[in-house]
Order: C-alpha cells, then structure tokens, then sequence
C-alpha cells in the first residue's frame, strides 16, 4: 500500500509540469483542412537551353517524284538511254500463263526474262497479274499497267544492265460548267447537256438531301453543275470525275452547294454561309422510282379493307436498287412476314428506317453490320404480301412510323468556324471558274457574308 501511495506521487509530479505547459500553449486555428503544395517540375531544377525542333515535311506529290509514263516503251527506252529500239509489240497474258512465258514468247531469251523479272520484283505483285493484262515489249525493254494505275517498265541500260520503275500516268484535268431546264426529269435533262454519270450520281446525291425529285420538281426548274475530268494523256480515258458545285432553282427557291474537301479526311457539301446539305436520312433512297402510294388511310390493294398505310410506296422494276437512308447499324435483316424480304437499320437513338418487299437483299447486309449514308442495302422486288415490284419505305421517330414525306429532319452540322476563311476562298475560285464560262446563272446566289468574293449576274 505504501509504496502504490508513493508511486502515485511520484506519477502527479511528473504530470503537472505538463499540464501546467500545455495550458499556456495558444489553440491553433484552421479554415480547412491545408492542401498539400504540388510536386515542383523535375524540368525547372534544370538550366534553361534553347532547343531547335525540326518541324517534319509534308509527304511529297508522287508527281513531283516519279517519271511520267510514256506512250511506248520505245520513247521511255529513249528518254532513259538516248538509244534507240526497235520491234515494239503488245502481247495479253494468257490463262495460265506468267510473265516469264509472255516474255519468251515476245523474243526474250531465258537469261534476259529472268534478270528482267528480277528487276521488276517489288515494283508489282508478279502472283496476281490479270489475264488479259496488255504488256508493250521491245527487243531492250517491256511495260504494263499494276492494278494501283501506274505503269511499271523495265529496260535494258547498256550500261547498267535491267533496270525496272513506277511512272504515273499523265493526268490532264478539264473543268466543265453544265445547265439545263427541266421539262419532266432531271435525267433527261441532263443527258441532253452530255453531264457524265459520275458526275450526276454525287448532284443527285447531295440534292436528294433536301429535294425529293419524284415529287417537287416541276417543268421549268433549272439545274447547273460545275465538274471536273481528269484524262489520261496516253489513252484519253476519263479516269476520274469530282463535282465542285451543284445549283438547282425549285419552283423559284434557289439552292446552291459547295464541295469542300476537310484535309483529305473527309468531303463535305455546304451553301454560302457554311450551313451542311447533309440531313440524318435521305427523303427518297431510290432513283428513278414513281411514288405510288402515300402514307395514310387507303384501300388495302390485296385485303380489299380500309388501313393505316404507315409508309411510301416507291414503284420501280423489279432490281432497282435501293439504299440506305442514312448510317447506321441493320437491327433486322431477312424475312419479315407480309413485309417480305425486309431491313430495318437504327440510325441514332431518334431514328429508324425501315425497307419491305425486296428481292433480295445486298451481299453482306445482315443484322448488326453497319452501313453508311447512300450504300446499296438491297433491291426492289414484290415478296411478301404485294401486288407489284416497289419499295415500301418507312421512317420511325422513337419507334413511332410517321411521314417520310413530311416529316422535319435535322441537318448536318455547320462548316467549322475555324475553316470558314478556307471555305470562303473555296466558293469564290468555283464561282470565278463559273464566270469564267460567259454562261448566264440560273442558281445565282447571294455574295458572301464578307463582301469579298465576286457579284454574280442575276
């Protein structure tokens, strides 16, 4: 007992000095809880040095690299050696049949066709030469076109032996402005101003957006195009056909569209204020088609009763193809009870389409693939419940079938602020070029927002 009572003392002694300190200590006081400072950049604790950065270089034009392909091989074996040749002759690869072979047959002994082939070797796939494939041959050298349209030669240089290179086509471009009042059809209108298919195909495209031309054009609307050709030099072939601008005036409602080519990435069609001619669907996804029946109460052609016809019906011979509305993923793909042969393709969480009655439907369309804007989806036909080759179309709004005729949809985004200035200078050298042709506008528009570009004739 006594020594506990000692320990007890001992232990008060010792406490009451630091009771006595910690009263005199100031509470400390805080807003918050303090915020750790960050971690200093490891880059500052070192010496500031300037540093020179290359910039990397743009990827050259192969035009300004590779030669330019020649008619014959004679004028190639010319420009390279400044000697002459002679025997020039054109031979067709045979089924069954290589390159070696063709080569003995135009007159090459063993040795020469194989350092040839060996030259050749990595310039062009040797495996999967077309049969049918033109080789130009002389006695020093050969020619052919690979399947990415360049020519590939190869020549004998007294000097250095076989030598084998790629040579572009020479290329010529043509721009072309076309008009044309519509009496009945815009095909016919157009292949009365020689318009060529390629050409026409993207005008029809881009206006199908926001004109249905089965149902709004009328006798005395106009059209106008400015297009470019590009022909091969050798042969004349078109090889390429790009539309540059597309007019149209509509009962008096002038519309005009611009290409515009966003770094290689993608093409885009805009008016003069940089609104997109892109909507979510296209109205009419068949050419050449006669609306046939209208959404809305109607005698059903096979039941004989009164119904809901909750489409359009497009009338065309049986094969017409048809195409996608819009992108999107195919949800259902097959047959469709009374619908036939049908696809149904969800385009965003808003809308549907819907296509019935098709003969068939296109190679690798099926439920989950997906498919872009204008592509061939299938092909008119009669199955199903139907009493004639059309296309019944649909569109869906959150699942509810409305109007395709009438319905509003949306556009397409605006031309980005920050390409603006580029687009602008774009529309004003298409419509110098239009000028240019001396020819009177039909689709003239207004000048641009800035007042730079060049005032076009009413």
């Amino acid at each position: 007992m006594i020594r506990s009572l000692a320990r007890l003392v001992i232990l008060g002694s010792m406490l009451l000095p630091a009771v006595a300190s910690s009263a005199a200590l100031e509470p400390l006081h805080s807003d918050g809880m303090p915020l750790p400072l960050p971690k200093p950049d490891p880059a500052l604790m070192y010496p500031a040095e300037p540093v020179d950065i290359e910039i990397p270089l743009p990827r050259p034009d192969l035009a300004t690299i590779l030669p330019h392909a020649t008619r014959t091989v004679t004028e190639m074996f010319l420009r390279q050696t400044g000697k002459l040749t002679s025997d020039e002759a054109t031979y067709q690869l045979k089924s069954g049949e290589g390159l070696a072979t063709l080569l003995r047959r135009a007159g090459f002994d063993r040795a020469d066709a194989a350092a040839a082939i060996e030259a050749v070797i990595g310039r062009a796939s040797l495996r999967s030469l077309p049969v049918g494939l033109e080789v130009r041959a002389t006695r020093d050298g050969f020619a052919f076109t690979a399947r990415n349209g360049r020519d590939v030669f190869a020549i004998r240089d007294p000097e250095e032996g076989w030598l084998a290179f790629t040579a572009i086509r020479p290329i010529e471009r043509y721009l072309a402005y076309a008009q044309g009042v519509i009496e009945d059809s815009i095909y016919r209108a157009a292949s009365a101003s020689d318009i060529p298919d390629p050409a026409l195909a993207e005008y029809i495209r881009v206006m199908g957006f926001s004109v249905d031309f089965q149902r709004e054009i009328r006798g005395g609307d106009a059209f106008e195009l400015l297009y470019e050709q590009q022909v091969d030099q050798i042969t004349g072939e078109v090889v390429g056909t790009e539309l540059h601008y597309a007019g149209l005036i509509l009962s008096g409602k002038q519309l005009g569209y611009y290409r515009y080519d966003h770094d290689g990435s993608r093409v885009g069609w805009y008016d003069r204020t940089g609104n997109s001619a892109a909507r979510t669907l296209i109205r009419t996804p068949i050419s050449g088609a006669r609306l046939s029946s209208s959404y809305g109460m109607r005698r059903h052609p096979v039941s004989g009763y009164n119904s809901m016809h909750r489409g359009v019906d497009f009338a065309a011979p049986t094969g017409t193809p048809i195409i996608a509305a819009g992108s999107g993923v195919v949800t259902e793909a097959g047959w469709y009870s009374s619908y036939g042969r049908y696809i149904r393709i969800r385009h965003n969480s808003t809308y549907d389409t819907a296509y019935a009655h098709m003969s068939r439907i296109a190679r690798g369309v099926r439920a989950g693939a997906r498919v872009e804007q204008g592509q061939v989806i299938g092909y008119v036909g009669s199955t199903g419940r139907s009493t004639g080759p059309h296309l019944h179309y649909e569109i869906l709004v959150n699942n509810r079938k409305v109007n395709p005729l009438t319905v509003s949809l949306p556009t397409g985004e605006r031309i980005p602020p920050e390409l603006l200035g580029k687009f602008n200078a774009k529309v004003e050298l298409v419509e110098a070029e239009m000028l240019a042709t001396g020819n009177m506008r039909f689709a003239a528009m207004a000048p641009l927002p800035s007042g730079d570009g060049p005032q076009l004739a009413p």
